[in-house]
């Protein structure tokens, strides 16, 4: 899985489209609109012209491409002509951006502090076949929206400012949650692009945002927190060490959830461990460390009879196997 702020992205060649097709709707206030509208495009990042954004404006109404910069889009929405949500992606890499366009809004025109999820059904050969919604974060604006685009190439992107973070921004509704050490915590993860949910914790850990999961832990989310049908917490971080950057290694996420409890003996559909994903998945020997240390088993065995070391042999990790041969593990 790609690291991406909850981006859930398979990126394949899309079928020619017939015209550009939107089916959502944007909620402000308790006020639902439809939106039938939508406006794909591929702009340059400012900073680096080899980065490319994929911008995805859907709206109430046909938007003409002289009036999708900001400021003609904010002034539209100010004068009540306009409704309408842009999303903004920096191709392939963790960027998320949703800017909401509604005269109810005090923040219309401005970047959220909320991070939409994308489901990237299709993307390639000049279309667009996504899906995207907000994330539920305590604001009082909600969307989700279907779209098929063809998209255009249209210069060099404009990036709405961030908005400000409200006072009772994270809070639940019905709850306390915006006062107090907590409701403030949870205000830092809503500007981290989460909801204290054990869904948003899933994503957190798939991310692989090491911020956000200690957030989550300090708060009082339990480790091993995870909702039926998902993956458990420690597997599903073992899983994704294979993919983790210099900068911000996922296995630094698994130690987090180890020192606060996570269960090294969860398993999968399959029997398998975190341990085994973990060496199977290229997981830094600290954090094989700490699963042995935490109580993990050695010598667990894969579905077709596979060991910890006979991964660690398999797939080139010799440091880690010499750990795995101190703990006791055999082949």
């Amino acid at each position: 899985m790609k690291k991406m702020l909850f981006l859930l992205a398979s990126l394949c060649l899309a079928a020619p489209l017939l015209a550009d097709q939107a089916l959502g709707t944007l909620t402000v206030k308790g006020k639902t609109t439809v939106l039938h509208a939508v406006a794909a495009s591929e702009q340059t990042d400012p900073k680096d012209a080899s980065q490319k954004w994929l911008v995805i404006l859907a709206s109430d109404k046909k938007v003409a491409e002289a009036d999708r910069t900001v400021p003609r889009l904010t002034e539209l929405a100010k004068d009540g002509k306009l409704h309408a949500v842009r999303i903004l992606w920096k191709v392939g890499m963790d960027s998320l951006y949703v800017a909401p366009y509604d005269p109810s809004l005090p923040q219309s025109g401005r970047r959220s502090l909320q991070h939409p999820t994308i489901n990237l059904r299709a993307y390639g050969n000049g279309n667009l076949d996504a899906e995207f919604e907000s994330k539920m974060l305590g604001q009082d604006w909600h969307f989700h929206a279907n779209v098929k685009a063809k998209v255009a190439e249209e210069g060099v992107l404009e990036l709405e400012p961030e908005a400000e973070l409200s006072a009772d921004f994270g809070k639940s509704e019905g709850s306390a949650a915006g006062g107090g050490k907590g409701g403030a915590g949870k205000a830092e993860l809503g500007k981290l692009g989460y909801s204290y949910d054990e869904k948003s914790f899933y994503h957190a850990v798939a991310d692989g945002n090491l911020d956000a999961v200690q957030l989550f832990l300090r708060l009082g989310m339990s480790p091993n927190a995870h909702r039926k049908g998902d993956l458990h917490p420690m597997i599903l971080s073992s899983q994704l060490c294979s993919n983790q950057p210099e900068s911000k290694p996922r296995s630094d996420v698994l130690i987090a959830l180890v020192n606060k409890g996570g269960d090294v003996k969860a398993k999968d559909e399959n029997g398998s461990t975190p341990l085994l994903w973990a060496v199977q998945g290229g997981c830094s020997p600290a954090a094989v460390q700490a699963l042995l240390k935490a109580g993990a088993d050695p010598n667990a065995k894969a579905k077709a009879g596979a060991t910890p070391l006979m991964f660690a042999e398999i797939f080139n990790h010799p440091e880690i196997a010499e750990i795995l041969k101190k703990a006791g593990a055999k082949k």
